[in-house]
């Protein structure tokens, strides 16, 4: 009895820490490229991005300055997923042009992500309800 419980302590604890690294890992400034690609039509746009991440916040800037502006928020990491929680953007036209597929307003939400120690990627797929499409959203950053 003492052995197993012994062992699952081990994988537990061993387990809770592995998280804990990676947020801390995790933990700086990249650099790289913000991808949508409209699956239903085959159309795709991208921009060069740049976030922020420290202490569970995050900040995000578009290069050269686009259409977004003093975007952050909170973000969290949990099995294998990276989710922000988007507390501020400035999008002067967000009443016409929000359609999920648009660019920073997806990066609220759950994204499945990578991390290597250098390079942050981080995905996933979104469907539009009006009209019915369905987008890819893949950041591929690389710590600055």
């Amino acid at each position: 009895m003492i052995v197993p419980a012994f062992i699952c302590g081990i994988v537990f604890t061993s387990c809770g820490k592995d998280s804990l690294t990676d947020a801390n890992e995790i933990e700086g400034t990249y650099v790289g490229s913000y991808t949508t690609t409209n699956l239903t039509r085959g159309l795709s746009w991208d921009f060069t991005t740049t976030i922020t991440l420290k202490e569970g916040k995050f900040t995000y800037n578009e290069t050269p300055e686009g259409i977004y502006r003093n975007v952050y928020g909170d973000y969290s990491i949990n099995e294998g997923k990276i989710i922000f929680d988007v507390k501020n953007y400035d999008f002067p036209w967000g009443e016409i042009l929000y359609v999920p597929g648009a660019t920073t307003l997806l990066l609220e939400g759950e994204y499945n992500y990578t991390f290597n120690g250098k390079k942050i990627k981080f995905s996933k797929i979104v469907f539009a309800l009006s009209p019915e499409e369905e987008f890819s959203c893949e950041f591929e950053l690389y710590k600055k």
